[in-house]
């Protein structure tokens, strides 16, 4: 199973920089994970489902329509940026923690290559001192680097820096390009790991479902909806 992966890409931190300082900065969204985090933890959806400019949600459901928002129509560098992925891209968002935030350590259930799903990283602005730990191992991402990481695994950040720490966030499905590139003699690190996740339990997953009813969203009930009828069906079973 991938750990991570630093892929053979570089982008153009300042050229980022430069579009996202003329994004209209009350369109930022606070994280719908409301108890994943301390401080402001914000996102800005760059491509979301129907467009939708006020949607920073993955959904979960299949067959949904992602597309560009008004946003990135606005972020020339970004939408070349985005082309260099030649694989169907789900919800891109840019997504900024505060100086002084802390995200909590969480998982993010079947976020990862193996289950079909990637999420890219690619550091916009951020700082020696802001600390991002995976399964318990601190990674250096810097401004311009693209990154692959497991995000089934723990992980955790805390900006101690003094800058709000925005990251370029990829989602996407796994396909024969992926496959490549992930499998590419120029890939700049890479690390491997047994796989021991285990799925949630139902302790896990009513608790999961107890966040999702309290977000009262219309993709938080479906997410509800979903791990409560696994947990019947296991009941049934």
């Amino acid at each position: 199973m991938i750990k991570y992966i630093q892929l053979p890409y570089y982008f153009d931190a300042k050229l980022m920089q430069q579009e996202i300082q003329q994004l209209d900065d009350s369109m930022w969204k606070l994280h719908y994970q409301t108890l994943h985090y301390e401080g402001d933890w914000s996102a800005l959806p760059l491509r979301s489902v129907n467009g939708s400019a006020d949607n920073i949600i993955v959904s979960p459901l299949p067959n949904v329509e992602y597309s560009n928002t008004i946003f990135l129509q606005q972020c020339p560098y970004l939408k070349n940026v985005l082309q260099n992925f030649k694989c169907p891209l789900q919800t891109v968002r840019l997504l900024k923690l505060n100086a002084g935030a802390v995200i909590k350590e969480h998982r993010d259930i079947e976020l990862n290559f193996e289950k079909g799903e990637i999420r890219l990283h690619i550091p916009v602005v951020t700082d020696e001192a802001v600390e991002f730990y995976l399964d318990a191992e601190r990674i250096n991402l810097k401004e311009g680097e693209c990154w692959y990481m497991n995000f089934n695994l723990p992980h955790r950040i805390s900006n101690k820096s003094k800058v709000n720490r925005i990251h370029l966030v990829i989602d996407a499905k796994v396909n024969d390009w992926v496959k490549t590139v992930f499998a590419g003699d120029d890939i700049i690190i890479k690390k491997e790991i047994e796989d021991t996740i285990n799925e949630p339990d139902s302790e896990t997953k009513k608790l999961m479902i107890t966040r999702f009813r309290q977000m009262n969203t219309e993709t938080a009930n479906k997410l509800a909806d979903k791990l409560e009828a696994e947990l019947q069906s296991k009941i049934s079973g």
